[in-house]
């Protein structure tokens, strides 16, 4: 009796097995349920290399990478809803300084990831790299090689002294190239605050035009009057030398009062052939130390302001003119208000090439401009929300990839900032577009911003709701090539013949051992009509529709199923090669073996092979009539032991 009840239980266990089986079918081409460190969902992903908008997809980082952006419905060991946030690549602070415990907290509440001290920097990079690993910093950092103080040696501190002698030229070329290959990533000039550097500047140039590293200008004038020299001089050197050229914050140096014939200068030196590039603040009035040479006599005719317009940062002190004198013996920093005409801060926004740098790191004293504090909230606030001068997509650029892009020939791990792709850097900020905004102001320049809901560095969270994640420190050096490179996915070789017809496609990649073609160049070499609407969703010849993270596409008003989602990557979106099969196959006979696809069209569109969901309703099918076949076999089975 004990037996027949348990081959009864045993005969039911199958029955209903078979029965759940036939109710949901395996999908044969689910990918595997990874579990991710972090999972963001819901947000809207903006990626500036290829200038896509994906409303409502996760993404999944795993490690220090991103490592899927998808449509589907991903787990992580540590989720964050996104839901009516923007999802940003990190933000690179590309004219900061060093990153103090103070300042670069603050940075973080800005939405910032990278802290880059190119205006400054240092003459030891090797030193400099040391010290602030050993300190642990919660951000990205590097630095330049600055001549000021590649200067001290040789002249002394005389911000007027020329050097003359040619040895002392070579030796500081030499110092510089030692520092470059430390570590250093190009070589920043303050001209306007050391006016005495003139002999040496060409032989540097020629030094970075050697190793194809950056070089940043603060330029010699501000003023009306001699700023377009300024611009004219840099753009003069870079002709000469052919190296690339960084005008810092044109709208404070060489664009003040004549913005558009400056944006005009650069533009036109760009297209003649010149590397040159330019950032700004998105603020309407400059700062810097009282006793700097930016203050020499004459100062109210240049800048077009007084002494009433002078406000000691972190304080509410305006300076008078019988009190100049005693601050500037302090070397205290002033904010200059009504220094910069609005109208040409939002003239250089709208020029597409222009970029975001700060210009200021808060420091310990609070003796700062705010732009320290609240750079890339004021510049999501004020000119993306309020006032509609850039669209979100245009600021993101301008924060992320505009000066990863600027960096990476020098910093190979550049390559892997600035962008929302497979395999990038998972360096994110994640913000609320209807709030976001800065909250520093002169009097109170160590105000945090509001609005950036996370920030994630290396795959780690270090800003979350509740403020900064006390106690992780996954910032890592930036360093020049020398100093470390970051392994590359390298394009393989691979051929696409059609009708006998070699030719070969060059953006072809091995990722997770799946080989991905680049859509755009598919088409073209198809002679494809292709319509990407930028929100995820692709059209082919108006006959097919894929979505990037979607493996459901259709082809031809039928739906099909790709093997994996089509995916963005180095700046283009990719599908899986073995993919062609399913959206080629009405057209073409097609053979995909070692590292080529061999296409020969059809002769007849009737032969045209079943879409992959008619196969899947004929595998459904099969099992279904299998699965009665075998509970037949059971029942009958179990009546004969009867």
């Amino acid at each position: 009796m004990r037996n027949k009840q348990q081959r009864g239980h045993v005969i039911a266990f199958i029955l209903v097995g078979i029965l759940i089986f036939n109710l949901f079918p395996l999908n044969l081409y689910a990918e595997g349920e990874d579990t991710y460190d972090i999972v963001i969902k819901g947000g809207t992903i903006y990626n500036p290399s290829t200038e896509h908008e994906l409303k409502g997809y996760n993404l999944g980082i795993i490690g220090d990478k991103i490592a899927r952006i998808t449509m589907e419905n991903i787990s992580g060991k540590e989720e964050i809803d996104a839901s009516g946030l923007v999802v940003s690549p990190g933000f690179i602070d590309l004219i900061s300084y060093d990153p103090n415990h103070v300042g670069i907290r603050l940075k973080v509440l800005d939405g910032v990831t990278s802290n880059l001290a190119m205006h400054g920097g240092t003459d030891d990079a090797e030193n400099w790299y040391r010290i602030w690993s050993k300190n642990k910093v919660i951000t990205n950092f590097g630095a330049s090689s600055f001549v000021t103080r590649h200067r001290w040696p040789i002249i002394g501190q005389n911000v007027d002294a020329t050097i003359e002698n040619e040895e002392d030229i070579n030796k500081i070329v030499e110092d510089v190239r030692k520092n470059i290959e430390a570590g250093a990533l190009g070589i920043s000039f303050s001209l306007e605050y050391v006016p005495g550097v003139k002999n040496e500047i060409i032989p540097l140039l020629n030094l970075a035009k050697e190793l194809n590293a950056p070089t940043f200008f603060h330029l010699r004038y501000s003023d009306e009057k001699n700023g377009l020299k300024g611009i004219e001089e840099v753009v003069n050197y870079g002709k000469k030398t052919g190296a690339p050229i960084h005008i810092m914050h044109i709208n404070s140096t060489g664009g003040t009062f004549h913005m558009d014939k400056a944006l005009e200068m650069v533009n036109d030196a760009k297209n003649e052939g010149l590397d040159i590039t330019a950032c700004v603040y998105p603020y309407d009035f400059w700062a810097t130390y009282i006793d700097s040479a930016r203050f020499r006599p004459g100062w109210q005719d240049r800048f077009k302001i007084s002494y009433e317009n002078l406000q000691i940062g972190g304080t509410d002190i305006r300076i008078t003119e019988d009190t100049f004198d005693k601050y500037r013996s302090q070397h205290l920093l002033v904010a200059a208000h009504g220094s910069l005409p609005e109208d040409e801060l939002i003239m250089s926004l709208k020029d597409p090439e222009i970029m975001i740098g700060s210009d200021t790191i808060i420091e310990p004293s609070g003796n700062n401009h705010p732009r320290g504090s609240g750079t890339y909230s004021r510049l999501f606030g004020r000119y993306v929300r309020e006032k509609q001068v850039l669209s979100m997509m245009d600021a993101i650029k301008k924060t992320s990839y505009l000066p990863a892009k600027r960096m990476e020939d020098i910093a190979p791990s550049m390559k892997n900032k600035g962008r929302i792709e497979i395999g990038s850097d998972a360096d994110i900020t994640i913000f609320n577009p209807d709030t976001i905004i800065d909250k520093s102001t002169v009097k109170e320049s160590d105000m945090p911003s509001e609005g950036v809901e996370y920030v994630i560095v290396n795959g780690v969270v270090v800003k979350n709701s509740d403020g900064i994640v006390e106690g992780v420190y996954p910032g890592r050096p930036i360093k020049s090539y020398f100093a470390g490179g970051t392994p590359e996915n390298k394009p393989i070789d691979f051929s696409l013949n059609i009708n006998d017809k070699a030719g070969d496609l060059k953006n072809v990649y091995k990722i997770n051992d799946e080989t991905y073609i680049s859509i755009k160049e598919l088409s073209t070499a198809l002679d494809l009509n292709i319509k990407d609407d930028k929100d995820g969703n692709i059209n082919l010849n108006d006959s097919l529709n894929i979505k990037i993270g979607n493996r459901k596409a259709v082809l031809k008003n039928k739906d099909i199923n790709l093997k994996t989602e089509p995916i963005i990557y180095k700046g283009n979106v990719y599908i899986n090669s073995s993919d062609l099969d399913t959206i080629l196959n009405d057209k073409y006979n097609i053979d995909i073996s070692n590292n080529t696809v061999s296409l020969k069209y059809k002769e007849e569109e009737s032969s045209e092979k079943p879409s992959t969901s008619d196969n899947n309703k004929k595998t459904y099918l099969g099992i279904s009539a299998f699965s009665i076949l075998l509970i037949a076999l059971v029942l009958t089975l179990n009546k004969n032991k009867k």
